[in-house]
């Protein structure tokens, strides 16, 4: 399958068109070449039935191909014999570092990818020729001349030295200006003596005396040329103001309260309508938790221009220095980016604010203490609520800081017992990796430790104003913990982490008592908690026990348990059975990742979270009863649906049946809410032992997890996808990360490290950040906020953004334009 990525080729998504027996490919050459002065690569010719499903075009670049043309500006034109046209895909776009066009067609024809001139003065020309030609509605053959001569003055009337000299101006100005040097590619410039760059490249690297003979021959019909096309994309679009004027309060606009638009939900439900999609700028762009809200859904929103057609323009912005590796999703509020740092045997991580338009560093907070794990620093996503940011730290210490001058209000210490924060619990291992949820002035964390044999673990609810605790729940069972019944009540602790025995007047006042230990230890609640408001339930991955064996395992280990949001009130657990796991030995199977909440197809309220040992389950929201479930690692001969789950393989989870499972799923699903998908990552700490059958990202179906993308048996009887390669199914980098959609696309990071983004539709994958340009080191997930895509990886923080260089100014008018409306009314 590696090789077909060589040659142009159809690649197949649904099961009744398959593009090898019932289309055919042929290179040819390039229709009316004297039309078009953007043309980016060979002309193909698709033969086969004449109305067929949306299948993707790939058609392979060189640099040559691309020398000269504005890669972020290409799209695959189809060339129409009857009218001798070329009409736009506009689904379709460049993935530069895979070196492919694609384009979604749906009928036969001859297709060519188009450009823009990648110089500014040639592409600022045809700007001008392409507006003067529409204004004089066409005109005659000899009137079109006469304004192709005006436009394009500079390459007929000028000296070649004058037009050398302004070329180089506008060149060394763009870099200076823009994002540098590094960011430009050899299909875009050369550097001349003393590294002093020269004008940006013609296309096909032309002489201006070659280009200008070009320009004379050129056949210019009343439609204009092709490539003019693409100064009128309709995938540039700003969709993050409502359509009215907001008040002066309102300027910058934020969207409607969270209440409100949970609230919108239901008519998504009776009218059958994605309200989100249609009416996005009702929603703050904020993404201001752990995988974006309170219910961990991982998708953006407010409005973004990122898209399947528009994806491969983003560019690398910044890329920012931080002082330790991130472990954490980044947060981004009102233009900020929020994240923490980690460190390995270092004194203690750092909270950073960063302006995400300059990559300035505006703040920054140090967090310190000891923790248990050789790693500390902070282990969660930070959360933001008003003007306070939320943090937990691994050494167990919960802040609360000034968003305005990162000042601290409060900290709780979930290991040391301190009254003044109504905290009765001495748990010294107790380390704490879970960002917290802040819903309703709680804060909903966790503490405890698997990887020893001394913590229990504990769910803690705190005062969003004090830090004081309003109850905690013990996530080691003390009665009958290999049965249901007689579960936890809140506030109960076990005798051996108590502040002291009896328990001191103040901590009996508030509601709290002893219990005599719990015969097993560990079952850490690893994962974020995630929250439904229509039940006010959370809902918390745990770890294993102590001891730890395969499962089943006692309560509360390597589950998901359920608790009443108010009161700490147990409401349901649930446990994989070992029929779940890949092999029936594996043992240290957490649940490490958070749960998502969402409402799926037909109203039923669920929640959907995966598990070290590679299975993965939805269930009803309320009774944690099974809706579905999959074992997502690849076995030979099934699905790893119930009823088909074929047989394992030894080279996808090497420990034979007998250890730790490093390589099932690690991190939250991304919930789709247009295409009833969930993604969902694949691989672990060790990468994907066998690359070449495990891919490292699934598309699932929302309602029953069946495989969302196109799939075939290969020789070896595994289901692969059959659009995803490449990137997947070539290294064994994982994806040890939580997705991220975007309109209808897919963003994931790698182990490799690397970040994708994927047709949410078919898994074609349309843009990727280079391990080169992307640092080492776990990334564990993008944020994502209008035209921005923010990741970390190592110790940098990457900020990417949608870039078009040639509809900017449009965008600036249009900001011009809105300021200059409301100083008048003002």
């Amino acid at each position: 399958m590696a090789d077909d990525v060589l040659v142009p080729h159809l690649r197949r998504v649904t099961a009744d068109f398959d593009p090898a027996q019932q289309a055919k490919l042929q290179r040819v050459d390039m229709p009316l070449p004297n039309r078009t002065l953007g043309a980016a690569g060979p002309a193909i010719d698709v033969g086969g039935p004449d109305d067929f499903p949306r299948t993707p075009l790939i058609i392979p670049f060189t640099t040559k191909d691309i020398t000269g043309i504005d890669l972020q500006s290409v799209r695959v034109f189809r060339f129409e014999k009857e009218t001798s046209q070329f009409r736009p895909i506009w689904h379709s776009g460049a993935n530069e570092a895979l070196g492919y066009f694609w384009a979604n067609i749906r009928r036969p024809g001859t297709y060519v990818p188009i450009g823009l001139p990648r110089d500014t003065l040639l592409r600022e020309s045809l700007r001008m020729f392409s507006r003067e030609r529409q204004q004089a509605d066409g005109g005659s053959d000899r009137e079109r001349r006469e304004l192709q001569r005006r436009a394009f003055a500079a390459f007929f009337d000028v000296a070649d030295g004058d037009v050398q000299e302004l070329r180089a101006f506008l060149t060394r100005t763009e870099i200076q200006t823009g994002m540098g040097i590094d960011n430009l590619g050899p299909h875009e410039l050369r550097l001349g003596r003393g590294g002093h760059p020269l004008p940006f490249l013609l296309p096909q690297d032309m002489a201006l005396a070659d280009l200008r003979k070009r320009l004379e021959g050129l056949e210019i019909t009343r439609d204009g040329l092709p490539e003019e096309e693409l100064f009128r994309d309709p995938g540039l679009y700003r969709d993050d103001i409502p359509p009215w004027m907001p008040s002066p309060e309102n300027r910058a606009w934020n969207g409607i309260d969270d209440d409100i638009a949970d609230r919108l939900q239901s008519w998504t439900l009776r009218l059958n309508i994605n309200i989100i999609d249609i009416l996005q700028w009702l929603f703050s762009k904020d993404w201001w938790m752990h995988q974006h809200d309170r219910q961990h859904t991982g998708g953006a929103s407010g409005g973004s221009n990122i898209n399947s057609a528009s994806v491969h323009r983003l560019f690398q912005q910044s890329a920012v220095a931080v002082d330790g590796p991130v472990i954490s999703k980044p947060s981004i509020v009102g233009g900020k980016v929020y994240i923490g740092t980690g460190k390995s045997g270092g004194t203690g991580g750092t909270l950073y604010q960063i302006d995400l338009g300059s990559g300035a560093i505006d703040h920054t907070f140090p967090t310190s203490g000891t923790s248990f794990y050789p790693y500390g620093g902070i282990g969660g996503s930070p959360t933001i609520v008003g003007n306070r940011i939320y943090i937990s730290t691994v050494y167990g210490k919960i802040y609360c800081i000034d968003r305005t001058t990162f000042a601290q209000v409060w900290m709780t210490n979930l290991k040391v017992p301190a009254q003044a924060q109504n905290q009765p619990v001495s748990n010294p291992d107790g380390d704490s990796w879970s960002g917290p949820l802040v819903v309703n002035n709680r804060v909903y964390v966790c503490g405890g430790e698997g990887e020893s044999s001394n913590p229990f673990g504990f769910i803690f609810c705190l005062d969003a104003t004090t830090g004081h605790v309003i109850w905690l729940y013990c996530t080691n069972k003390f009665v009958s913990p290999n049965v249901a019944g007689n579960e936890n009540q809140p506030n109960v602790i076990p005798r051996s982490a108590a502040i002291s025995d009896p328990l001191p007047a103040w901590a009996t006042n508030a509601g709290f008592t002893l219990h005599n230990d719990p015969p097993n230890r560990g079952s850490s609640p690893w994962s974020s908690c995630a929250y439904d408001h229509t039940l006010n339930r959370i809902y918390v991955g745990t770890g294993n026990a102590e001891p730890d064996v395969p499962l089943p395992e006692v309560r509360y280990g390597s589950g998901l348990i359920s608790l009443d949001a108010t009161t700490g009130q147990f409401r349901g657990f649930f446990q994989p059975a070992q029929s779940d796991s890949y092999w029936p030995g594996d043992d240290d199977v957490d649940v490490p990742c958070s749960p998502s909440v969402y409402t799926r197809t037909g109203g039923q309220r669920v929640v959907a979270f995966g598990s070290k040992n590679g299975s993965f389950f939805i269930l009803d929201a309320d009774t944690l009863a099974v809706v579905a479930r999959r074992q997502l690692l690849p076995k030979a001969g099934g699905t790893g649906l119930p009823g088909n789950v074929g047989t394992p393989i030894p080279s996808v989870v090497p420990n034979g049946g007998n250890g730790e499972n490093l390589w099932g799923v690690f991190a939250a699903p991304a919930v789709h809410d247009g295409l009833g998908r969930l993604f969902v990552g694949l691989g672990g700490y060790g990468g994907i032992a066998d690359p070449s059958k495990t891919p490292f990202m699934r598309a699932v179906d929302w309602n029953d997890l069946s495989d969302a993308w196109a799939t075939a048996v290969g020789g070896d009887n595994v289901i692969r996808y059959t659009t995803t390669n490449p990137p997947m199914y070539l290294t064994s980098e994982a994806g040890l990360s939580a997705p991220a959609v975007v309109n209808d696309v897919v963003l994931v990071s790698t182990s490799k490290t690397a970040l994708y983004a994927l047709d949410a539709n078919t898994g074609v994958c349309l843009w990727s950040a280079s391990a080169a340009s992307l640092g080492s080191g776990y990334s564990l997930g993008p944020a994502i906020y209008g035209d921005y895509v923010v990741v970390g990886a190592g110790n940098t923080v990457y900020i990417y953004r949608l870039r078009s260089r040639w509809f900017d100014w449009l965008l600036a008018d249009v900001v011009l334009q809105r300021e200059l409306q409301i100083a008048i009314k003002r």
